[in-house]
């Protein structure tokens, strides 16, 4: 299993990981194909060759992902096909 794998699995897995960092985030979205932008501050958007486009705000100060934005990041890696269940 790659690198890629185990990261999706880990960021797909039930219940969510309560220690999902923003940089494994990152490291999992350009995976997938998506650029990141920062907006100002800690907002940023992520864009996909496709188009789509998923926004997120880091966490401080720990970094450790919400809930609610390991969710959105799941619905947007879905949205492109990038989703464990296709493995």
């Amino acid at each position: 299993m790659s690198q890629k794998e185990k990261r999706l699995l880990r960021l797909f897995k039930a219940p969510p990981a309560k220690d999902f960092t923003w940089e494994e985030l990152l490291t999992v979205m350009r995976a997938a194909g998506f650029e990141e932008k920062c907006d100002g501050g800690s907002h940023y958007s992520f864009t996909h060759a496709s188009g789509f486009i998923f926004k997120a705000s880091k966490t401080h100060p720990t970094g450790i992902l919400k809930h609610y934005q390991i969710m959105d990041a799941q619905d947007a890696l879905r949205y492109v096909g990038e989703d464990p269940e296709n493995f």
